[in-house]
């Protein structure tokens, strides 16, 4: 798939928010806040930042960068998209349907799609509301018949009559609750059943049953008019321009705009709950329900992902121009709201920088060193290194430049520091490649957050063009912090699709993530 399938909507990010020893949260100084910020965008023209920070009751909010020839002015009423945090929304559609009776957990989906729909099933086991909340439906990350005839707005001609189509052709390989897989086709599904079994439209239904009860004006499922003219110009990882993504067939996965100010009121209402506004709806869909596979500590309520140990709940989201990110510890009444017009999963590493400096003491950069290139084009560190029987990191050299990508990750720039140890482009970790006695690369050892990891070399490979970027998901090197247990932040990096970021995975650390 190519990259801006993974980027719709982003997820997993797991890693890096692993817990503390005492799993507190604390939040940096504004005067660290703000440097960060400054420097976050620095080597990036046109690129901007606007954080929100709430710390037992007090926000605060912090803006950085210059915008781009022609955007709006920087503000609390900047909109940015905010991609894969939209399944939060669709989640707490959800259980406010579920409370009011008007749907039920364990329905089964057919029951709201039109009649002569067909459903996936295995074994007459059939896929129920919980199973495309929690993420474990069986469908793909991605619907197989998705082929965008325009790559700079790759969703605007995917509507419900595609959905309809990708399902009736679609057969389950796993029985529905059997295994976690990040899918933005999945929860998008679960926005047009939802809308189904009220009689209206997505954008509709998120607006009555969230936006106005929160006061959320600034926000919409559409590109209206008044948003348009208040939206922040995206750019790409590259710094390239990309144009606002359009939604419709999976508008429950991804295509919410928003501003500072509106999500603050989100946030706020989560961190609340289940007091105020749709508190015992929020904390109905917040309780982690289910295994993510992501980490033995990561658990996911509905959409939304929870570290158990830590107490973090997050959710982050990216299209082909914006990257967003919202986090959260009710006990330790600390919150943030990132929102980007630069599509960089880095974005989640400032954000958990400023959340828990702790956690991720190094703030990050959107643009980075170039990376090492190999005097010959032919390095003797391509291979795949197995990290643990669920997760390897395959090192690849193209067109001369070294990258790397993590089991179910993006792929990642690797510069020379020294000798035989590169550093990972956007993320605090090295990789150092060991060599045997005769001078032969066996293994590698990936340091981050004080742990060294070893990787043992068990395919040797040749330079060549880069594998596949996955679809969304969380980031392989938050590796390190959640195979030891300790707090991991990193969520996958596809958005969330690919990441849409449709979507991030995390990564499937097996046991120890």
């Amino acid at each position: 798939m190519k990259k801006w399938m993974s980027v719709i909507l982003a997820a997993p990010f797991a890693m890096s928010l692993a817990p503390s020893a005492t799993g507190a949260v604390t939040s940096a100084s504004p005067k660290e806040v703000q440097r960060a910020l400054d420097a976050f965008v620095a080597t990036a023209p046109g690129a901007v930042v606007i954080v929100g920070l709430v710390n037992h009751g007090v926000t605060r909010i912090y803006t950085s960068g210059t915008p781009p020839a022609g955007g709006p002015p920087l503000n609390a009423s900047t909109e940015f998209q905010i991609g894969s945090i939209t399944k939060t929304f669709t989640a707490t559609l959800l259980a406010e349907m579920v409370q009011s009776g008007k749907v039920g957990l364990g329905d089964p989906i057919g029951k709201y799609l039109p009649a002569g729909a067909h459903t996936p099933a295995y074994n007459g086991r059939q896929i129920t509301l919980l199973n495309l909340a929690e993420q474990n439906s069986g469908l793909p990350e991605m619907p197989t018949n998705f082929a965008p005839s325009n790559p700079s707005d790759p969703y605007a001609d995917y509507g419900t009559a595609q959905l309809y189509d990708f399902l009736g052709s679609y057969a389950l390989t796993r029985a529905p609750g059997a295994k976690f897989e990040y899918s933005n086709v999945g929860v998008g599904l679960l926005g047009t059943v939802l809308a189904n079994a009220a009689h209206t439209d997505y954008a509709s239904l998120v607006s009555s049953g969230v936006l106005e009860p929160l006061g959320m004006n600034e926000t919409s499922a559409s590109i209206t008019p008044q948003i348009r003219a208040r939206l922040m110009p995206g750019f790409t990882q590259g710094l390239t321009p990309s144009p606002a993504w359009t939604l419709t067939g999976l508008a429950g996965a991804g295509a919410i705009n928003s501003s500072m100010h509106d999500m603050l009121l989100y946030l706020k209402a989560n961190m609340e709950a289940p007091s105020g506004r749709l508190g015992s709806t929020m904390a109905f869909a917040l309780k982690p329900r289910s295994d993510t596979a992501l980490a033995p500590f990561m658990k996911i309520g509905l959409n939304w992902f929870t570290n158990v140990n830590s107490h973090i709940t997050w959710h982050n989201g990216e299209t082909g121009g914006y990257h967003a990110f919202l986090g959260f510890d009710r006990a330790a009444g600390a919150g943030i709201v990132v929102l980007a017009n630069v599509a960089s999963f880095r974005v989640d590493d400032l954000a958990i920088h400023l959340l828990a400096p702790e956690t991720n003491p190094t703030a990050p950069v959107i643009a980075t060193p170039p990376p090492a290139v190999m005097p010959h084009g032919n390095s003797p560190y391509v291979g795949v290194y197995q990290l643990s029987p669920a997760f390897a990191i395959t090192i690849f050299e193209d067109n001369g430049i070294l990258y790397g990508q993590g089991s179910k990750q993006p792929q990642f720039e690797l510069t020379l520091q020294s000798g035989t140890t590169y550093r990972v482009a956007g993320v605090d970790a090295t990789i150092t490649f060991v060599r045997d006695s005769a001078g032969h690369v066996t293994s590698l050892m990936l340091h981050q957050n004080g742990l060294n990891i070893p990787g043992t070399l068990v395919k040797p490979g040749r330079a060549g063009p880069a594998p596949r970027n996955p679809s969304p998901g969380p980031r392989v090197l938050s590796f390190a912090n959640r195979c030891a247990g300790k707090r991991s932040t990193t969520p996958k990096r596809s958005p969330c699709a690919t990441g849409m970021c449709p979507h991030r995975q995390l990564p499937e650390c097996q046991g120890s993530s």
